[in-house]
């Protein structure tokens, strides 16, 4: 018995479909020409694009895709959360000088200059390096002919 050459296993891309894997995996760096929304729009139009050409870009482009929104909402919830941390802090501070205590009012700002740096930085650091390595192993990947699933991802778009 003959073994099946033409099967390729489950996911995997086509030799005509890796430069469209390639592009879509490349596609949030339009975030450098359009800050904030370019990384979900690259990958949306790149999706938007390829989809009906196979099923395979149809899964790579969504997952692409939802890799983003999940880091854009990731980012979000940090930013949020930082806000509001920055925020008590200076809150603290004003009140702690209000009711007479000059240490507790330096002690609450100092605070708040610290939950920045030990906080809000390395969390901006790792959600800015991150989708940037693993974008990368994507186009290695799709390189390669091999389908990636971006890990830490909620699906929005199935």
């Amino acid at each position: 018995m003959e073994p099946a050459t033409h099967l390729r296993p489950l996911n995997a891309l086509p030799e005509a479909d890796r430069t469209p894997g390639i592009i879509q995996h490349l596609s949030p760096l339009a975030d450098l020409l359009l800050p904030t929304i370019g990384g979900v729009l690259g990958p949306l139009v790149a999706w938007l694009v390829y989809r009906d050409r196979s099923p395979e870009l149809d899964a790579q482009g969504r997952a692409v895709l939802n890799f983003r929104l999940s880091v854009w909402l990731y980012g979000l919830i940090s930013g949020v959360l930082a806000f509001i941390l920055f925020s008590l802090g200076l809150i603290g501070g004003a009140v702690g000088t209000a009711a007479g205590s000059q240490q507790l009012g330096a002690l609450a700002f100092l605070g708040t200059f610290a939950s920045f740096f030990l906080l809000l930085l390395p969390v901006m650091v790792v959600l800015s390096i991150v989708p940037f390595i693993f974008m990368i192993i994507g186009v290695v990947r799709a390189s390669s002919g091999q389908a990636y699933h971006y890990p830490l991802t909620i699906r929005f778009v199935r």
